[in-house]
């Protein structure tokens, strides 16, 4: 009886570890991304509308995007990411559950004394939401042109009646109903760093200056704007098209009035090139010489 009892232990303890091993590889498969994630129940809000000077009017060229299915690319902190067949274009699916409360504490009928904390958790996770929305339209009606934007999904609709087909990490297709989801269309970019050395490769060092120079321009169009972001990776967050440089991470914009009137700008633009200056040190003296002029060239303070 005795070892009927430690071999039945055994056994659970030996098919726990197994579930456990199981997800973890299934996680590892297919970076975590299962279409509960990408769903939301969110209600109409107006304030996630862009405004008529943005309008979304190039639908028909967006309508010729949907008729492609999309390939699982990557995952970023607020997305996940499909690029096109054509190689042209990224679908952002937001990570909606992430964005969300447990559902346990929506779940659950928790004791008087902890209502406060039940009510202050899920306002931080609506907020959290909000801000995530703010940016991307602030991105959308501001920097459409720098950050690569084509179109914004933040409120379902009845309208665009397409249905697109993704395929994730591990070849699984599934079929969207892309009016009940939010998302946002990109150009798909090459990373910086990438983009540079096959400039310097394929068109020669002027070519890459001319990319150096169009990006600190872009940096400065934002301060100018009055647009901040707390994580400026040049490595990771930005991109060109070409020599056309982009940002493409838009999840952390935020208006700072303020810095727009007494920032100085040089500095802000040596803080986010500071990686790639180091770079280029290593890589193309020449080109982290050229990017240093550059900066240079920005007045120490715009009032």
């Amino acid at each position: 009886m005795i070892i009927s009892m430690m071999r039945y232990k055994i056994f659970k303890i030996g098919f726990l570890l197994a579930c456990i091993l199981v997800k973890k590889f299934c996680y590892r498969q297919t970076d975590g991304f299962a279409l509960y994630k990408i769903c939301s129940s969110l209600s109409y809000c107006s304030d996630w509308e862009t405004t008529p000077s943005s309008s979304q009017d190039n639908e028909g060229e967006i309508a010729a995007i949907f008729d492609q299915p999309f390939y699982y690319l990557a995952k970023g902190a607020q997305s996940y990411v499909f690029a096109s067949a054509d190689g042209q274009t990224v679908i952002k699916f937001f990570r909606i559950y992430h964005l969300r409360p447990p559902l346990w504490l929506t779940a659950l009928q928790l004791p008087l004394p902890l209502q406060p904390y039940k009510i202050r958790k899920m306002l931080e996770k609506r907020l959290e939401l909000e801000k995530d929305f703010l940016s991307y339209k602030i991105a959308f009606q501001e920097l459409k042109d720098e950050t690569g934007l084509l179109y914004l999904h933040l409120n379902k609709t009845n309208h665009l009646k397409k249905s697109l087909t993704i395929y994730d990490k591990i070849g699984i297709a599934y079929q969207l109903d892309l009016d009940q989801m939010e998302f946002l269309i990109q150009k798909r970019a090459s990373l910086v760093f990438p983009s540079i050395t096959r400039l310097v490769s394929t068109e020669g060092p002027d070519a890459a200056k001319e990319a150096i120079s169009a990006l600190v321009k872009l940096l400065v169009k934002r301060c100018e704007k009055g647009i901040f972001d707390k994580d400026p990776d040049l490595n990771t967050n930005f991109g060109f098209l070409h020599k056309t440089p982009v940002q493409i991470d838009i999840g952390r914009f935020r208006r700072a009035q303020e810095r727009k009137q007494t920032e100085d700008y040089r500095d802000e633009v040596v803080r986010i090139t500071d990686n790639f200056r180091q770079w280029l040190d290593q890589n193309y003296p020449l080109l982290s010489d050229h990017l240093l002029g550059e900066i240079q060239q920005i007045p120490a303070q715009k009032l």
